[in-house]
């Protein structure tokens, strides 16, 4: 008999292709999961994993049962929460978390509306850096997140899936009084900002690790003047006039023009990829699906 929790831990392995991180998210010890797969494939009949040392890869088979059985707990919860709101409504907690750039600049006006429409859905929001965000999503924390990825970290775990909400391309950041500023529309090169005062965000935020890699292929050395672990500090740093720093505009939205000076430089490429991140075979609340919905469509349009 295939049973809900043989689904669960089935789906888990499937997403790990390892059946002790599979426990590990299950909650389970791994003999437990182990038995209750090999079970699994007992009452089917079919083997859905070949076995090696480390890893396990799904068969044929797997793959195919692995839609079936996504759609079977979709179809459970999905069934679950229609009761529960035909009960008492549109209404449900979503754990979401977000990068600080977006916390401040978008998401107060995001909220607003949000509210307006589903004034019974409560939020919990976590304000961390990406690498801490994807962390979290993927023990399951959080429903989803919205962080900045760059492509130098690598791709995220099979775990995860991302859909791309929009590029920004990384500028330097400084005052309207600041030398550079007065620059602006011309051709600003990576080795005039190079001559500047460097403040940068602390070490393990992508934008930090973007710069050094940066700065040591054309032969800088990276020698901050300040480190903070704040966006909000290092804004309030630039202001002053007296140094420089990188960020995507995107990021900056509020403080630009008045307060800070986005500027290209004809030499830096580099590409943040902002995207929202869930865990992969996840199932989801209605009341995280209708947040994600919401928080997709009004970061999209914004993009250009």
């Amino acid at each position: 008999m295939v049973e809900i929790p043989k689904l669960t831990y089935f789906l888990a392995a499937a997403q790990t292709n390892n059946f002790r991180r599979a426990a590990e998210l299950c909650s389970v010890a791994q003999p437990v999961l182990s038995r209750q797969i090999a079970a699994l494939e007992a009452d089917l009949g079919v083997e859905l994993f070949k076995r090696t040392h480390k890893r396990v890869h799904l068969t044929e088979a797997g793959r195919e049962f692995a839609v079936y059985a996504q759609h079977a707990l979709e179809a459970l919860h999905q069934g679950q929460q229609a009761m529960t709101e035909l009960h008492e409504g549109e209404r449900g907690l979503v754990r979401m978390g977000c990068i600080e750039g977006f916390a401040f600049d978008r998401l107060p006006e995001i909220f607003t509306r949000f509210y307006q429409r589903y004034p019974h859905i409560r939020l919990q929001i976590c304000i961390r850096g990406t690498d801490e965000l994807l962390q979290l999503v993927e023990q399951g924390q959080l429903d989803f997140v919205v962080v900045g990825m760059t492509f130098d970290r690598g791709k995220p775990p099979e775990t995860l899936m991302v859909q791309e909400i929009f590029r920004d391309r990384l500028h330097v950041l400084v005052a309207p009084h600041h030398p550079l500023a007065q620059l602006k529309g011309s051709h600003i090169l990576l080795e005039q900002v190079a001559r500047e005062p460097l403040f940068l965000l602390s070490e393990g935020f992508g934008a930090r690790r973007v710069i050094e890699r940066v700065y040591e292929q054309h032969g800088f050395p990276v020698q901050p003047v300040v480190e903070v672990d704040l966006i909000e500090g290092l804004k309030a740093l630039i202001k002053l006039g007296i140094g420089v720093t990188f960020l995507p505009p995107s990021m900056t939205r509020s403080s630009l023009s008045a307060e800070l000076v986005a500027l290209p430089v004809a030499d830096l490429n580099e590409e943040f990829v902002f995207g929202l991140v869930q865990r992969r075979f996840d199932v989801l609340s209605s009341a995280a699906k209708v947040t994600m919905k919401t928080f997709l469509q009004d970061l999209r349009p914004q993009a250009s």
